[in-house]
């Protein structure tokens, strides 16, 4: 056996003194076979060898004894060798192999075929041949150690891949919370951006209302003069909804995600405009305080609607203005260009900056990737890129160092183009009594003055409680409610409202960040605050129609 050594997983390698100590369990009740057996093994120096008679007694000997080969007879009083075989099957743990060699003096192939289907390793045929007997045992031994072995390294590979498993779903999950972490941050870097700008912006419109007003409150006089009144408050009518329009330029650029949001028809023309009056506090009011001018230029030709997130496209312009004006440390200019075709609308912003060298190109999609320092995220393109591939689009980059640069976004039009019309201009067919609800008194008065002077009957109340009591004393065509209000806020006393009167028209009006998609249960339509007549005749005939 000199050069068939075998290495088990522990590194010992077995050498034939090694396998001559395997265990070897015996059991045939023929007493001369039996003291053969034995003798020839140890003959051949096989220490652990152990010998049963009778099949009474092999179950506790076999348990106790943990052998690791087993040579029986097939023919036993009580228990024949095909029994054994099967004890011994289920003994074994699974995935564990035993060799069993079963002795007969019937050589017929019945006899062997009956034994092998049993699960026999193999067969000795009596009279038995010392030599023979010895290659079986020495054989089925090797290949018992190396089962085990190979079982032994199963049990640690799968231990080290559940391991190593672990460490990458842990690994990841830390990078995806830091990619979240980052992104939000970036989110927040632009947003902080926009608000001191806008700050400035909300300032200069309340200078004018509370200038007009207070010129009027000093002078009294001038309440004589009908055309310089309606100087004033169209003044502070226009400030008042700049002011509002201000504030909704923060709540559409954070307005947060809705899980399984659905793609609808978007003109792209219209973002841009959207986003350079969003922007401006960035390009401009900050640039200026920075001591450089830079102009923003559209050239939007007519173009179909693309179909996308609104909101997404919104950001993706606004970052890209953004790194625009971070490339113009001096000033200079941004050109927001589109034109289309009958399958695409393409989307130009050209900045007049430093430009990008070979290498920043391209490169800069990568996440994390940023030439601005602790400045940058290095998200802002690779987010860019993202949204316009999950808008189905394509994004280029033309670029040179001294010579600006000039991204390119091709984005597929939408087929439904008659969901981006905009709608026509309604008002109730008939004079409505209307229940409004605020806990604010000058919103109940302006709501009240817009539904009278429309020819409306109102009842105005303060609260929820007020409200539920009005409401079980007389019908109204619709119900204007406040949403935030103390004890019974304008949701819940919807929700009251519904378990009365299931059909009731219900308007909620509100200062909260509710989307036109994302309506409330029990509520027909939502419009934010501040309302103008137009917008609550709108909404008053889509409730009475619907």
């Amino acid at each position: 056996m000199t050069g068939q050594a075998v290495v088990d997983s522990r590194g010992q390698v077995m050498t034939e003194d090694v396998l001559k100590q395997a265990r070897v369990l015996i059991l045939d009740d023929d007493v001369a076979t039996l003291c053969l057996l034995k003798a020839v093994l140890q003959r051949f120096g096989f220490t652990n060898v152990r010998v049963l008679d009778h099949p009474r007694g092999f179950g506790a000997s076999f348990k106790e004894f943990q052998p690791d080969v087993v040579i029986t007879d097939l023919v036993m009083p009580e228990m024949d060798g095909i029994a054994v075989i099967d004890f011994i099957r289920g003994e074994l743990p699974p995935g564990a192999w035993l060799p069993v060699l079963v002795c007969t003096a019937n050589d017929s192939a019945q006899s062997r075929r009956r034994a092998l289907a049993a699960g026999a390793t193999d067969i000795l045929v009596k009279p038995l041949d010392p030599s023979e007997l010895l290659m079986r045992i020495r054989h089925v031994v090797r290949t018992r150690y190396l089962h085990n072995t190979l079982s032994e390294q199963n049990v640690a590979l799968e231990e080290i891949v559940t391991a190593r498993t672990g460490e990458l779903e842990k690994a990841l999950a830390e990078l995806k919370d830091s990619q979240r972490t980052v992104l939000q941050q970036e989110r927040f870097r632009a947003f902080g951006e926009m608000a001191s700008g806008i700050v400035h912006d909300f300032n200069k419109a309340l200078m004018t209302v509370t200038g007009y007003s207070e010129l009027l409150l000093e002078h009294p006089a001038a309440l004589d003069d009908r055309d310089q009144v309606k100087d004033y408050l169209g003044a502070i009518n226009t400030a008042g909804h700049d002011a509002s329009h201000i504030v909704s330029r923060l709540r559409d650029f954070y307005r947060p995600r809705e899980e399984g949001e659905i793609f609808g028809p978007v003109d792209v023309n219209k973002v841009i405009e959207q986003v350079v009056k969003l922007t401006q506090p960035k390009w401009r009011t900050l640039a200026q305080n920075l001591g450089k001018n830079i102009d923003v230029a559209t050239e939007l030709e007519k173009s179909p609607p693309i179909l996308g997130n609104e909101t997404d496209l919104r950001e993706v312009i606004t970052n890209l203005i953004f790194n625009a004006v971070d490339a113009m440390p001096k000033g200079g200019k941004i050109t927001l260009r589109t034109r289309a075709d009958k399958r695409h609308v393409q989307l130009e912003v050209a900045d007049s900056g430093t430009g990008m060298t070979a290498e920043v190109k391209q490169r800069c999609l990568e996440p994390f990737f940023t030439t601005k320092g602790d400045g940058g995220t290095g998200l802002g393109l690779s987010m860019v890129f993202g949204v316009i591939k999950r808008h189905e689009g394509n994004l280029s980059i033309d670029s040179a160092p001294g010579k600006g640069t000039t991204i390119v976004i091709r984005l597929p039009v939408c087929d439904d183009v008659t969901a981006a019309m905009p709608e026509v201009e309604r008002r109730p067919s008939r004079r409505l009594n209307v229940l409004v609800v605020d806990d604010e008194l000058p919103c109940r008065v302006v709501l009240s003055r817009y539904l009278t002077s429309d020819g409306h009957e109102v009842v105005t109340v303060g609260n929820g409680a007020e409200a539920v009591r009005s409401f079980q004393q007389q019908k109204f065509d619709v119900v204007v409610t406040d949403q935030g209000m103390s004890g019974m806020n304008g949701v819940q006393l919807a929700r009251f409202i519904r378990q009365v009167r299931p059909r009731q028209p219900i308007i909620l009006a509100t200062g909260f960040s509710f989307d036109d998609g994302q309506v409330p249960p029990g509520i027909n339509k939502v419009i934010r605050k501040p309302i103008s007549p137009e917008r609550l005749r709108a909404a008053l005939a889509e409730v009475i129609a619907a």
